[in-house]
């Protein structure tokens, strides 16, 4: 695959710091799906581009000692000191690596679909990691209605420029809406979708979050044209708490393969 626009190197720090305000943000929802599927003491789980592993922990607190959780990255340096009896940690490309075949009572994703090409192809291969009957569970976020009020034409210009640069570095920003469309194709049983919005004040966790993004995203940015002046306003705005800012929409899907 290409190389992930996110990736650690040149920012361990500053990235470990990002995916935990990611975690805070989205474990709520993920631990809502677990309940909802019903994970519990003996499942198999694979957790596909597990990040920094909040879900991995989440899956290995509920399968207990008579469970297991193969969790898996591109980069596994924010993982390694998950690994245990309970938890397999590997190295693992999701376009190109082989997974076993129909091996999970659950396969998890989350935040990951939409930084890779041909997304509905992964979405069938992690259903082919699945046994029969069992679960699918993804989640993925759609940046496209994010907004902040009072809003600027700083703002606005930077905004765009974000979206060009997620583009370009193979990021699909609004995947989270055609989520719903991909998991339909797969014909799932008891296929369940929820798709969260919301909104924050400046300087909340989930504006936070979606400010070191653009930090992250800053080099592209100013590359593609953007202005010093409106990466610093857009700064300014995502962390002011009279800001009213409109996080991005978070769909969560999961759905058995069917027997």
């Amino acid at each position: 695959m290409a190389q992930y626009t996110l990736g650690q190197d040149g920012a361990e720090e500053f990235e470990r710091a990002r995916l935990a305000l990611l975690e805070e943000v989205h474990d709520p929802y993920t631990g809502r799906q677990f309940d909802a599927i019903g994970v519990s003491e003996g499942w198999r789980c694979l957790d596909v581009g597990a990040g920094a592993g909040s879900a991995t922990r989440l899956l290995a607190a509920r399968v207990g000692d008579t469970g297991s959780v193969v969790s898996l990255d591109l980069d596994v340096r924010l993982l390694e000191g998950l690994a245990s009896d309970r938890v397999q940690v590997r190295r693992h490309d999701a376009v190109s690596d082989p997974l076993p075949q129909a091996a999970f009572d659950l396969v998890h994703a989350r935040n990951l679909l939409m930084h890779l090409p041909a997304r509905l192809d992964v979405l069938g291969r992690l259903l082919a990691a699945v046994r029969p009957g069992r679960w699918l569970a993804v989640c993925e976020p759609d940046f496209n209605a994010i907004a902040v009020t009072p809003s600027s034409a700083a703002w606005r210009r930077a905004w765009t420029v974000f979206c060009d640069a997620a583009i370009s570095g193979g990021w699909d920003p609004g995947y989270g809406t055609r989520l719903v469309g991909d998991l339909e194709v797969l014909d799932l049983a008891d296929l369940q979708v929820e798709v969260i919005a919301r909104l924050v004040r400046g300087d909340s966790m989930g504006a936070r979050l979606f400010a070191d993004t653009l930090l992250r995203l800053e080099e592209r940015m100013l590359a593609l044209g953007a202005r010093d002046d409106d990466l610093a306003e857009t700064q300014r705005l995502l962390r002011d708490p009279t800001v009213i800012f409109r996080a991005p929409s978070t769909t969560i899907g999961w759905g058995r393969r069917p027997d």
